[in-house]
């Protein structure tokens, strides 16, 4: 089992918990897409269903640490720890290029919240070898839209209402650590600098 774990705040000041998903965490996924706003849901998933088929559910928790990596942020106020939001990627094997999704919870928005997993999610792919990572997103969606632009996301590809980033995961590391980084972005690098000395460790 991955064992990682990030603790950090959002600029609210609510304390959160980051780790790997696990196969155990499908309960909690499924109340997370029951919880967004059915905006949320069309944009994650390009349709409204509250309620994910099984099938689906499952492939959302199916992650191997190599070609699907996924990482969910938990309320730590909340004694269940309900997942507040959630970052992927599902690298095509032939390609090597990887599919980015993210979604957080509608009363996370504008918190930070987005922009930690964003961290995340490249220090992982960094050490997974993950080069390149391209997100399909509605032309509606302005949030998405921005927060993959700051990134250095540039659209390849668009047929009006569906259009397509492509993001370099070097460069997008290289413009996160070009900003004035916020303290909990700070505490990705920090946990991710010890997950890396902590591996020769394991190994020997």
């Amino acid at each position: 089992m991955d064992n990682r774990a990030i603790y950090t705040s959002l600029k609210t000041g609510k304390r959160i918990y980051l780790r790997p998903i696990r196969p155990q965490d499908s309960l909690r996924i499924r109340d997370t897409i029951a919880n967004l706003s059915e905006q949320s849901r069309y944009y994650r998933f390009f349709s409204g269903m509250k309620k994910v088929p099984e099938p689906v559910l499952q492939r959302l928790v199916a992650v191997d640490g190599v070609n699907h990596l996924a990482w969910g942020a938990l309320d730590l106020g909340e004694h269940d720890l309900p997942a507040i939001g959630v970052i992927r990627v599902v690298r095509d094997p032939e390609s090597g290029v990887a599919e980015l999704a993210i979604a957080t919870l509608d009363a996370f928005h504008n918190t930070g919240l987005a922009r930690i997993l964003m961290a995340v999610i490249i220090c992982d792919c960094l050490q997974a070898g993950i080069d390149t990572m391209q997100a399909n997103v509605l032309a509606e969606n302005k949030k998405a839209r921005a927060l993959f632009k700051t990134f250095g996301g540039v659209c390849t590809h668009s047929d009006g209402a569906y259009l397509t980033y492509t993001l370099d995961v070097a460069k997008m590391d290289a413009l996160i650590h070009g900003v004035d980084i916020p303290e909990a972005v700070s505490d990705v690098f920090h946990a991710f600098d010890r997950f890396n000395a902590y591996k020769p460790r394991l190994a020997g």
